[in-house]
């Protein structure tokens, strides 16, 4: 098509052009879209499911703005991790700030501002309003069997790890702070694991399978989850 001269050529009515604001919001809006449906499929089929045409097909978007929002599938990957574990890791921080500025501060309070936080999105897949804590479970599960393992704990886990270690440390005086970093350590790994929900964790083995039938309608609350996992970290971190 041959283009004609700006003189030649009328300024096109006000209703025909889109205000910055509008194409930022249009544009926020496509990469939230991809984001959640990423995490759905990425929940339900597993990170090998992942593929860029996949999201493009379910999330009714073009390839190119997957391209353009995120670039590769490891990145888009990273970006589901992100936005979900840092809103999480800065409520840890709020809360267990909130436990020593009390008047009385207690180990129980610190752990429970530990928990408390990847349990509540594990208590939103129970209710089935999202997929959040399945995709942070994969990607920890991911990021810590692989090489750069250090440089990933510095990106998404400082100050964290510094604040709550520091403060087991406070309420833990007569262990080494080697033996402290190691029972920190198993209670990430509890919580990772429990980010499974309530059926992961309630799974009877092969000898107990008729305990699972009479489970089947059991409704829990989050906080009974949280309170369960707080009562056995504590016990941990006080063994001899």
């Amino acid at each position: 098509m041959t283009r004609k001269s700006a003189s030649a050529v009328s300024a096109p009515p006000a209703t025909r052009v889109r205000p910055r604001g509008s194409q930022n919001a249009a544009g926020e809006e496509t990469r939230t879209t991809i984001l959640d449906v990423a995490e759905r499929i990425c929940a339900a089929e597993g990170f090998e499911a992942l593929s860029v045409r996949a999201i493009s097909e379910a999330a009714g978007v073009n390839l190119a703005a997957i391209t353009y929002h995120f670039g590769g599938k490891s990145q888009l990957f990273e970006e589901m991790f992100r936005r979900r574990v840092v809103p999480l890791n800065d409520e840890r921080l709020a809360l267990l700030d909130a436990a020593l500025a009390g008047g009385a501060p207690t180990l129980e309070a610190v752990v429970r501002a530990f928990v408390e936080p990847p349990m509540k999105l594990t208590a939103a897949i129970n209710a089935r309003s999202n997929n959040s804590a399945l995709v942070v479970m994969q990607f920890l599960s991911r990021a810590f069997a692989m090489p750069g393992e250090n440089e990933f704990l510095q990106t998404y886990y400082e100050p964290v790890r510094s604040r709550f270690i520091l403060a087991l440390k406070h309420f833990l005086p007569r262990l080494p702070l080697e033996e402290v970093i190691w029972r920190y350590n198993l209670m990430v790994g509890g919580i990772i694991y429990a980010m499974g929900g309530w059926e992961r964790m309630e799974r009877p083995p092969a000898a107990f399978a008729s305990a699972s039938a009479q489970r089947a309608h059991v409704h829990h609350q989050p906080d009974e989850m949280v309170d369960r996992m707080v009562r056995f970290f504590l016990a941990g971190l006080l063994a001899d």
